[in-house]
């Protein structure tokens, strides 16, 4: 099948891999936008493709190569929009997400996400530096599955061992509903302080440095045209030692105001997405999206950040060059 900008692709494939995408994001509340490049890039060469139909209808290489970046940068965003609306409302329901610190979190990622597109960047350099961010994140997260980093965070370690023990009674009965009775609670919440319940343990936040922090994460993650998912996660669960369980869903939220930001700011720079493309992908999207949230409470949270960083480790890797260098050809 031939799509807008010249390329050919099954479009089974292209939904298979969107399903891939919905159910990763929406399970650890990560890499989505990654794996929708990683599509792009190495499964369907979609930049390639666009580049030979710009130039061949008179577009000089240089704008077609900037277009291109530009337009995977926007199909990026769009995935990680359209998950977060399936997988939120069922972190939300078993009272997985916590507003207030997303709230806090996105004040900075709005002005965060305007400058971060304002960077100038080759669709070379592009490559080379989102590998280089995605490889670096994920040696921290499987730093974090180690027994020296957990044992460093007794607190993270107790309260995932409740709700795994929790998840384990509730299989029997089916009563899923459960699970919000011991979820997120706001115990305060104004300019200087928020302090929070989730399953019996209490975490207090400082909303500027939250804010602070959701501006630096947007400026990188709309610089490479990502959601952000894969410094929030680590951001969300290091800096405030909070759980894999109630990170991915208030993760996701935050993506979505960032990608909706950084999309109109590639728009007004020229991007050209794709619609046919991206439709079939987001179905698939959809189809993850819905799975994840629903087997997400079955794994153990140190498989949940291992399963982030095997991901991230590896096509950190591959957009560097190293697999290339070493004659492997993946």
């Amino acid at each position: 099948m031939e799509f807008t900008y010249g390329l050919e692709a099954n479009p089974f494939g292209i939904l298979f891999w969107g399903i891939i995408v919905g159910y990763v994001f929406s399970t650890v509340g990560a890499a989505g936008a990654i794996l929708t490049f990683i599509g792009q890039a190495v499964v369907f060469k979609f930049d390639k493709a666009m580049i030979k139909h710009l130039v061949s209808t008179g577009v000089s290489e240089a704008q077609a190569k900037a277009t291109a970046k530009n337009t995977m940068k926007v199909h990026n965003l769009m995935a990680v929009i359209f998950s977060p609306l399936i997988a939120v409302p069922k972190y939300f329901k078993e009272k997985r997400v916590a507003i207030p610190l997303a709230i806090c979190v996105a004040t900075g990622v709005v002005f965060g996400a305007i400058v971060g597109p304002m960077i100038p960047m080759s669709l070379k350099a592009y490559k080379f530096w989102f590998g280089v961010v995605t490889f670096l994140i994920g040696i921290r997260l499987f730093y974090e599955t180690t027994e020296y980093a957990r044992n460093k965070k007794q607190k993270l370690k107790a309260i995932s061992k409740k709700f795994e023990e929790k998840v384990k009674e509730l299989k029997k009965t089916g009563n899923w509903d459960e699970l919000a009775a011991e979820g997120f609670k706001v115990n305060q919440f104004n300019v200087s302080a928020l302090k929070f319940t989730f399953w019996g343990e209490e975490f207090s936040i400082n909303p500027i440095l939250a804010a602070a922090g959701g501006f630096v994460i947007a400026i990188i993650a709309s610089m490479f045209g990502l959601g952000g998912g894969f410094l929030l996660v680590p951001y969300l669960s290091s800096i405030f030692v909070l759980p894999m369980f109630v990170v991915s869903g208030t993760s996701i939220t935050i993506v979505l105001i960032n990608s909706l930001v950084a999309i109109i700011s590639y728009l007004l720079k020229g991007a050209q997405p794709d619609l046919l493309f991206m439709g079939i992908m987001m179905v698939g999207i959809a189809i993850g999206s819905y799975i994840g949230p629903v087997t997400q409470k079955f794994y153990k949270e140190k498989y949940l950040r291992l399963l982030l960083a095997a991901i991230l480790f590896f096509y950190g890797l591959r957009f560097m060059g190293v697999w290339a260098a070493l004659g492997i050809p993946i």
